[in-house]
């Protein structure tokens, strides 16, 4: 069974790769892949970068798969999600397009998730940072999340004819701010560049901070993806092909 697992940023699957120290480095450009075989599964794991477009390039220049997984970040857009709280997509809505997804999981499946205290959510895509308190009415109350690559992902998966399953932690609560702009630290792409960081500092020290509690939410909301992630991957391949077997997504436009 072949599974890809694609993740924005490589502090989302840290954690998850060194719980499973047999994954060996493929290449690194242009995406840094990693593979491991575990009892009958041969996993890859992509670092696609942030954003629409790096997800897109880096899914097409991979070969089929059996299972699609998306593991990364999210800020929540719901009062109930606090940092560190992991949940699954049970559909997607490409903000700028109006373009949505829904996902049907079997029982299995859906019972597995509950188990591991991994919930439901609404994800909202959009193509950069965006007021979570003003996109949280789009989720009608229930509880939702915003990424920039969900929506992407079960467009390409539903292209493809491969089952998709994507993973958030929150990051950040729905009040919380960055406290700087994304844009000042990342490329055109959405990469995150270490000197763009320090020449923000550096220009603005109140940004230290904010860089820090960044820091200090992200290393809790990875540490709480892995768990549920790796118990995923460690169930028997037999296992992991009914689920995946059971998954669905359906289009829906406005």
């Amino acid at each position: 069974m072949r599974i890809i697992i694609l993740s924005a940023l490589p502090q989302e699957y840290a954690p998850l790769k060194k719980r499973f120290q047999a994954f060996r480095a493929v290449c690194k450009r242009p995406y840094r892949k990693f593979a491991l075989n575990l009892a009958g599964k041969e996993i890859g794991l992509i670092e696609t970068g942030m954003g629409d477009r790096a997800v897109r390039e880096a899914l097409r220049s991979e070969p089929a798969a059996d299972l699609l997984l998306f593991a990364g970040f999210a800020g929540a857009l719901h009062p109930d999600l606090c940092t560190g709280s992991v949940c699954f997509a049970a559909s997607a809505r490409r903000i700028e397009t109006g373009v949505s997804y829904a996902f049907r999981f079997s029982h299995e499946l859906s019972d597995f998730l509950a188990k591991q205290g991994v919930q439901p959510v609404v994800a909202l895509s959009a193509d950069g940072p965006k007021d979570k308190r003003a996109l949280s009415a789009l989720a009608d109350g229930a509880p939702a999340v915003l990424d920039m690559e969900t929506a992407t992902v079960a467009e390409e998966a539903l292209l493809r004819h491969i089952p998709f399953l994507c993973f958030r932690a929150v990051s950040d609560a729905i009040d919380h701010e960055l406290g700087f702009d994304l844009q000042d630290i990342c490329d055109d792409q959405w990469r995150v560049k270490p000197l763009r960081v320090i020449a923000t500092i550096l220009k603005k020290p109140s940004t230290l901070m904010a860089f820090y509690r960044l820091w200090h939410n992200s290393s809790l909301a990875a540490k709480n993806l892995c768990d549920p992630v790796a118990a995923f991957l460690n169930l028997p391949a037999a296992q992991l092909e009914r689920m995946a077997a059971g998954i669905g997504i359906e289009i829906e436009r406005d």
